[in-house]
C-alpha cells in the first residue's frame, strides 16, 4: 500500500495531475514485466481500493456542494423578498 500511496501522491506528498498516469503506467509495467498473478492481483486490489476511496471522497464533496448551493439559493430568495419589501415600503 505504501508503494501505491507514493505513486498516487507526488514525492513531496502532494497530489498532482500526473499521478494518475504514473499509477496506470505502473500497473501496465507490473503486468508486462512478468509479475506473478498473485502480485498483480494484490496491486490491482490496492489500485481498486484507492480509486474507491477517491470516488467516495468526490461523491461526498459533491453532495456537500449541492447542499451548500441549495442553501445559498434559499438565502438569495429570502434576501430578494426582503429587498422588494423594503423597496415597496419606501415608496409608500
Amino acid at each position: 500500500m505504501t508503494r501505491l500511496l507514493q505513486i498516487t501522491r507526488g514525492s513531496n506528498g502532494s497530489s498532482n495531475s500526473s499521478s494518475s498516469f504514473s499509477l496506470i503506467g505502473n500497473l501496465f509495467t507490473s503486468t508486462t514485466n512478468g509479475a506473478t498473478g498473485k502480485s498483480q492481483l494484490k496491486f490491482a486490489t490496492e489500485v481498486n481500493s484507492r480509486l474507491q476511496a477517491v470516488l467516495e471522497d468526490a461523491l461526498h464533496k459533491n453532495i456537500t456542494l449541492k447542499n451548500n448551493i441549495d442553501t445559498l439559493g434559499e438565502e438569495i430568495s429570502r434576501l430578494s423578498r426582503e429587498n422588494r419589501q423594503l423597496s415597496l415600503s419606501k415608496v409608500i
